[in-house]
């Protein structure tokens, strides 16, 4: 995408975390200059969220959007605007894209609803997948706040994982990889699998997941290829990854494998954009 235009977008942005470092560099491949509306106190005590009392208050939310802005982009292509309403200056003139995250498309189409009731065009929206945590599940201040993940979206309370290998000699490797990422972790693993014939390696890595992810947080399968090297499957209850191939190598190269698989690169994984539509 080409940024073109002016982008605007809002949120709470309590205890700043790499979901919203996400939103903020979308903003700016949508548009040459973007506005961040920071909800107010003010407006956070008229519309309170779950937990109100453990929200940071609105200089030091204020100060950690603009604290990552300066750092990642130019200074003069940004502004931070106290938000007071619903809207916000995204039904005002000047306004050529809206942004938001997967969880708050909703608020955009109303937007355009006021934009339409006003006498004004309906603005694209680009929709910015919500960054998972390492344990799958979405990056959220409630989260951070609840001491489960940190603000990198890296686990930090117990987490149960389950662990399915079709071969018993990828079983130290895997459990040694699980206990690197989560130290905090209990690992069940069953008997190795027997190979399900026919059905193709990924396949059969993902029935593995599956079946390991039952009653666990997280499920891992893997399995080795007829054509060399491992395919590779994580699953959490509701969300699951494609799976992963792995090229031929000892058991080190199985477990750093499974470590970028766990605990993906930040930078290189997380920030997905979907393309913008018209609502």
């Amino acid at each position: 995408m080409r940024p073109k235009g002016h982008a605007v977008l809002g949120g709470t942005f309590d205890h700043f975390h790499v979901g919203h470092a996400a939103l903020l560099d979308a903003a700016f491949r949508a548009g040459r200059s973007v506005s961040v509306g920071v909800t107010t106190d003010r407006y956070l005590a008229l519309h309170p969220k779950p937990e109100a009392e453990t929200l940071q208050p609105y200089g030091a939310r204020v100060r950690a959007v603009r604290r990552y802005l300066a750092a990642r982009h130019p200074t003069d292509r940004f502004r931070t605007v106290p938000l007071e309403d619903r809207f916000g200056r995204s039904v005002g003139e000047g306004v050529d894209c809206l942004v938001v995250s997967a969880e708050t498309v909703a608020g955009a189409r109303a937007v355009n609803a006021e934009r339409r009731r006003l006498g004004r065009r309906p603005l694209p929206i680009l929709v910015v997948p919500l960054v998972l945590a390492d344990d799958l599940e979405p990056v959220s201040a409630r989260r951070i706040r609840a001491g489960t993940i940190d603000r990198n979206g890296r686990r930090r309370s117990p987490i149960r994982i389950g662990l399915e290998v079709e071969d018993a000699r990828d079983s130290a490797a895997a459990r040694r990889a699980v206990r690197r990422i989560f130290r905090t972790s209990r690992v069940d693993s069953g008997r190795p699998a027997r190979s399900a014939g026919r059905h193709s390696a990924a396949s059969r890595a993902t029935r593995l997941a599956r079946a390991a992810a039952e009653g666990r947080d997280l499920g891992l399968g893997v399995v080795r290829d007829p054509r060399g090297g491992w395919v590779l499957a994580e699953r959490s209850r509701t969300v699951a990854l494609a799976p992963r191939r792995v090229p031929s190598g000892g058991a080190d190269r199985l477990a750093r494998a499974l470590e970028e698989l766990l605990r993906p690169s930040i930078e290189r994984n997380a920030f997905p954009l979907r393309r913008s539509s018209r609502r």
